[in-house]
């Protein structure tokens, strides 16, 4: 995780009521903890509220780009994940599942993010497999979805750019 303890909030102004929800970050400090309270000692929960929908956005959550993969991929994978807690997720599985800075999203990204009024520092990574991510931001034990990027990797069209090494 990015080690960032500011809250993550939709901006003011013009905003559809879908997408005017506050959202929160736990902190560092939450991570591997064993207070049974804690959020990574919960199960997670999904929120598409604020999914980006537009389908001229390569990421975008939509119908138009989603028909089987949703129920082939995705939904097979959250209902997986349901199973485990967000330590899980996000404490053992760190290297697939993690808090990635705001800074590490590729231009595209943050413009996009600016267009939908989400402030954020940090967005969170959930590897669906191979070359598959969901990114959201989590609030308490709830992962608000925001995109769907089936290109992950070493290029220059996908949410965070992922560099491969010793090349």
């Amino acid at each position: 995780m990015a080690g960032s303890t500011k809250k993550h909030r939709i901006k003011e102004g013009k905003v559809s009521p879908k997408k005017s929800f506050g959202t929160s970050v736990p902190s560092q400090r939450s991570f591997g903890t064993t207070d049974p309270g804690s959020a990574m000692q919960q199960h997670p929960s999904w929120s598409f509220m604020a999914c980006d929908t537009e389908p001229s956005v390569k990421w975008s959550f939509c119908k138009e780009r989603l028909t089987d993969t949703f129920w082939d991929t995705i939904f097979p994978k959250l209902q997986n994940f349901e199973t485990m807690t967000l330590s899980d997720i996000f404490v053992q599985g760190k290297k697939q599942n993690h808090g990635i800075d705001f800074d590490s999203l590729s231009a595209l990204a943050r413009n996009r993010l600016d267009e939908l009024r989400i402030e954020a520092e940090a967005l969170h990574s959930l590897r669906l497999g191979g070359t598959l991510r969901l990114y959201g931001i989590l609030t308490g034990s709830v992962f608000s979805v925001i995109w769907y990027d089936d290109e992950h990797g070493d290029n220059p069209t996908c949410v965070c750019r992922s560099h491969k090494r010793h090349t």
